[in-house]
């Protein structure tokens, strides 16, 4: 898959598409993760994020990888020339790149794992989890599917829309959502926060090992009220 084609109209289209919902969930928890001497940040595409990182993460070096050389030079282009030592970009495709021999206190893979179908998703994390450590954390924002009832029905249309497009556009193998929750806690990984946007099509979780352990976010259909946040932002 390829995203070259997109980058140079990627960020006025999530602009228009999405107002500022995608940057939100994305740095949602990023002070959670204070004190990371090492990320890793993967399918960053345009460098949004890294953006946000760079300023939010003083003391921390970055890996910076992604398959599209036009997103790269594009978030090359946008980083401060004081924190451009801070950064090392990386061209590779996963999941055929390993990791180096130093681990990674923090993974960053935002709106990443959904253009993957589930045996390449498989690969894909488990590659990453060989770049982690014992207490590593695991920042993941991405599209996803309420449970039941209207809000699941809307998010199904907008994935059937969704993953039409970007299968034509850019090539990407899924066809539609796979959670990969059973694949991070198969490696370890407890899910310590949780906050969904736009009726829980748009979901940002934060992992950690040794951590608090998974939130209990109950049904939304059931008479509990989960333990999750929610932000019916515009879209």
């Amino acid at each position: 898959m390829s995203f070259d084609r997109l980058a140079p109209h990627y960020r006025w289209m999530e602009s228009v598409l999405t107002c500022k919902t995608l940057q939100r969930a994305r740095t949602e928890w990023l002070q959670k993760v204070t004190g990371t001497r090492r990320a890793l940040l993967v399918g960053e595409g345009n460098g949004r994020f890294l953006t946000a990182a760079l300023a939010a993460l003083p003391d921390t070096q970055f890996l910076y990888i992604d398959a599209s050389s036009a997103m790269l030079r594009i978030a090359q282009r946008d980083v401060r020339q004081q924190d451009r030592s801070r950064v090392e970009f990386l061209c590779r495709t996963l999941p055929d790149w390993t990791p180096p021999s130093d681990p990674f206190d923090l993974i960053v893979t935002h709106f990443f794992l959904d253009c993957f179908h589930s045996t390449h998703l498989e690969r894909v994390i488990a590659t990453l989890e060989m770049g982690a450590n014992s207490q590593s954390s695991w920042l993941i924002a991405d599209f996803s599917l309420p449970p039941c009832g209207p809000a699941r029905w809307r998010a199904i249309a907008i994935h059937q829309l969704m993953y039409a497009f970007f299968r034509r556009t850019t090539g990407i193998s899924a066809h539609s959502w796979v959670s990969p929750d059973p694949l991070l806690a198969s490696l370890g990984f407890a899910r310590t926060h949780l906050r969904e946007f736009e009726w829980g099509l748009i979901r940002s979780t934060l992992w950690r090992r040794h951590g608090l352990g998974p939130i209990e976010t109950g049904s939304a259909c059931a008479n509990a009220k989960p333990r999750i946040t929610v932000r019916p932002t515009e879209i």
